[in-house]
């Protein structure tokens, strides 16, 4: 019997609906819901839209009306998704993402050093906020630097709690006498550990060796400790070249140790040359002689533009070269003007 009133009734609705006296269900628009909701709804009844969480109003009229004939007068409301709020910045880190709405996931990373505290990524929430704090990056931190053996720390200073961060130095030195292997300066890591801390060794080296035609500070048969020096000087007329202290090194070896370099006889005794910037002979410079390293500086003649050059020559190791522009004077060379009182060429050759 019930079963009957009710199909009669549903029957009796659907003639009603097809006789065009009211409108069906109006249409359904994306994200959004409409009230009231009636199985039917008669002319002039109205419906009004709203966005569901987490989207809202971007355009549109969000009301319906049935109208007379049975037709609706349609909303046209658009929803988008809300916008949270732009995140950070996060101190020493990055935050990566590809859109700031609702359900949009965002992604926290540290910068090299730095470790994260706090959550990895946060997700925008119908209400228009994250769901998680913005986390810190912390820098990372080194426990107190190892003191190699015979060794000592000369640079450290430690943040409270006793602990060094990323990117801290410290500076070791050595006893004396030890000579210290690898680096002075040792670094925070970005794993939390130092650099490779150096060695400290027990250096010794054997009695430095002589030099020829030199001699060498009072040195007695023994090992030399790391450091410690001899003093080398030449015997006349024998010039040193090179450094005159020569050290024991860490590698057991003696640092770059001097050489006596000969002096040079000049074989041009009438030459007017230039010898420390005076203008003399050559015999008249003790015994004829320059010491190595020592520069004659010769006049030579242009006889084209009658005027004079010069051209300088050194005395390297016991070897001099006259130039070769310089001529010795001749029978007639009295007759004729020497290069050193000429006029000197504009430009020399």
């Amino acid at each position: 019997m019930l079963r009957s009133s009710v199909l009669i009734g549903v029957i009796c609705l659907l003639s009603y609906v097809s006789a065009g006296k009211v409108c069906a269900r109006p249409r359904e628009l994306p994200y959004s819901v409409f009230k009231p909701g009636k199985v039917i709804y008669e002319p002039s009844d109205m419906v009004t839209y709203s966005c569901i969480p987490g989207y809202v109003k971007d355009s549109g009229n969000d009301k319906a009306v049935c109208l007379t004939p049975g037709n609706w007068d349609h909303a046209t409301l658009k929803c988008k998704p809300r916008q949270c709020r732009k995140p950070g910045p996060i101190d020493n880190g990055k935050i990566t993402y590809t859109d700031l709405t609702y359900q949009s996931v965002i992604y926290f990373s540290c910068n090299k050093g730095y470790i994260l505290h706090g959550a990895s990524e946060s997700k925008c929430m119908e209400t228009g906020t994250w769901n998680a704090m913005l986390p810190t990056c912390e820098p990372v931190t080194c426990p107190h630097p190892m003191i190699p053996k015979f060794g000592q720390l000369n640079h450290y200073r430690p943040r409270e709690g006793n602990i060094s961060v990323y990117l801290d130095v410290v500076t070791y030195s050595c006893l004396l006498n030890y000579a210290l292997l690898g680096n002075e300066n040792v670094t925070c890591g970005e794993n939390g550990t130092w650099s490779d801390v150096p060695e400290c060794r027990d250096v010794k080296c054997q009695r430095p060796t002589e030099i020829l035609y030199g001699y060498m500070s009072f040195s007695p048969y023994r090992k030399y400790n790391y450091k410690e020096a001899v003093t080398y000087g030449c015997n006349p007329p024998y010039t040193l070249d090179g450094p005159r202290s020569s050290y024991c090194d860490k590698n057991e070896q003696w640092t770059q140790k001097p050489v006596c370099r000969a002096p040079c006889h000049v074989t041009t005794p009438k030459a007017t040359v230039l010898h420390n910037k005076r203008k003399t002979r050559v015999d008249e410079i003790s015994g004829q002689q320059i010491q190595h390293g020592d520069i004659l500086t010769y006049y030579c003649k242009n006889k084209t533009d009658n005027c004079a050059y010069t051209v300088e020559s050194q005395c390297r190791d016991g070897n001099f070269t006259v130039p070769a522009c310089y001529k010795k004077p001749g029978f007639f060379s009295a007759f004729s003007t020497d290069p050193s009182k000429m006029t000197p060429c504009t430009q020399e050759t």
